[in-house]
């Protein structure tokens, strides 16, 4: 019985050492490769002095007649996991080259794997430790103004977006950019902004980005847009006081620092000539005989606008048969047609003001014995028999039978009834 334990013992040893040894089977071994070279090459990228990238270099044989190779290198730095892939295909002997630039400061683990062409690990291997200054530019904004910190509406004005990021593209964690404080929607792929056409107001422009390493950077920008004053302008009149027919404009002429091609006008000319364009000239040499009242209001983008005025005066011609007795006539010296009423009517209604003056001015004697007859021997109102008295303020009352009471009105020198 004992004998039968020891076999049984030593059968279950050899099948324990067998499969110890198929657990030791290196894979990448296994596959008929052999690792003939590794080797790590610290570089400074940017030539400034301190190293920001790791160069991983491997040799690697092959048994087999053809092999595909999947080489990967891992980077992790601060949570944050990065691949840097590369293949190989090739028989018997062939080196490869991968480089890690490092995308933020501190320290980052490195690791190359080795995966056959269905992706299979064949080999894990532990670079080690390496503490690194950033290779690649990190993410930067710059909003740049071309114009004044205060400018006025419609004045010329762009705002460029200059932008940079290598980290998050370069390990495929790009990031979002958003931009506020604009009175418009601004798209990602606007890099030049015209603010040319911003309303008036106090504008503060922030634009944001982070990407998917967590690196973030913001930039901020000031303006003022103030609105632009009213447009100054004149109104030119040549052909005043012209008979029809002849040369006669009317020009719209802007002020010497100003543009008014764009600007709208509006033009009201009493009385009424008809349709008048948008137009900075007319043409009053056909116009009818009379005096025009004309109104110019110019308006420009920021609906902002000036009314300016002027008188034009256009004289009958000479063999004009009008029968508008309002149309302007135009003297003609010593041969002008006078009429003789017109001066007798003046002097007759110089005459009767004149004579009614003076009677106003002349009291007659029938007035002097009316208001005679109105006072006693005293000089005192006549109250013709009548109760008086004088109250506190010094007015004169008489008293009727019936009750009722008048007063003495010294200004007319006549007893008026209460």
């Amino acid at each position: 019985m004992r004998e039968w334990l020891l076999i049984a013992l030593m059968v279950s040893l050899s099948f324990a050492g067998q499969v110890s040894a198929q657990e030791e089977i290196d894979p990448f071994e296994e596959a008929g490769l052999n690792l003939v070279a590794l080797r790590n090459d610290s570089l400074d990228m940017n030539q400034d002095g301190m190293m920001d990238a790791i160069r991983v270099v491997v040799v690697i044989n092959s048994t087999n007649q053809w092999v595909d190779l999947t080489l990967t290198l891992i980077g992790e730095h601060s949570g944050f996991t990065v691949y840097e892939e590369i293949y190989m295909a090739f028989e018997d002997q062939e080196n490869a080259s991968l480089t890690y630039d490092s995308w933020a400061a501190g320290e980052h683990q490195l690791q190359l794997e080795i995966s056959d062409a269905d992706g299979i690990l064949l080999k894990s291997i532990n670079l080690g430790i390496f503490d690194l200054s950033p290779a690649l530019a990190t993410p930067e904004i710059d909003l740049v103004l071309s114009g004044s910190e205060i400018m006025q509406t419609g004045d010329d004005c762009e705002i460029t977006r200059d932008f940079v990021d290598e980290t998050g593209p370069r390990w495929n964690f790009p990031g979002t950019r958003s931009i506020i404080g604009t009175p418009f929607t601004v798209l990602e792929t606007e890099q030049v902004l015209d603010c040319s056409n911003w309303p008036a107001g106090n504008y503060i422009v922030t634009e944001s980005y982070q990407n998917g390493l967590g690196q973030t950077t913001t930039d901020t920008l000031e303006l003022v847009i103030v609105n632009k004053p009213p447009p100054l302008f004149s109104i030119d009149v040549n052909g005043n006081d012209a008979k029809i027919g002849t040369p006669c404009s009317i020009t719209h002429t802007p002020s010497s620092s100003e543009d008014h091609s764009d600007f709208s006008k509006d033009w009201k000319i009493t009385p009424s000539i008809g349709m008048v364009a948008n137009t900075s000239n007319l043409d009053c040499s056909q116009w009818e005989s009379g005096v025009y009242k004309i109104l110019l209001t110019v308006t420009n983008d920021e609906e902002i606008s000036t009314t300016n005025g002027a008188m034009l005066i256009r004289m009958p011609a000479p063999d004009s048969t009008s029968e508008d007795e309002n149309a302007p006539a135009q003297s003609k010296g010593m041969d002008t047609e006078t009429s003789s009423v017109g001066i007798w009517g003046i002097g007759l209604l110089s005459l009767v003001l004149g004579i009614a003056v003076f009677v106003l001015m002349i009291k007659s004697p029938e007035d002097d014995e009316l208001f005679g007859g109105l006072l006693n021997e005293m000089g005192e109102p006549d109250s013709e028999g009548l109760p008086t008295h004088i109250d506190e303020n010094g007015m004169l009352w008489r008293k009727h039978e019936n009750g009722e009471l008048d007063w003495w009105d010294r200004s007319s020198m006549m007893w008026k009834r209460w």
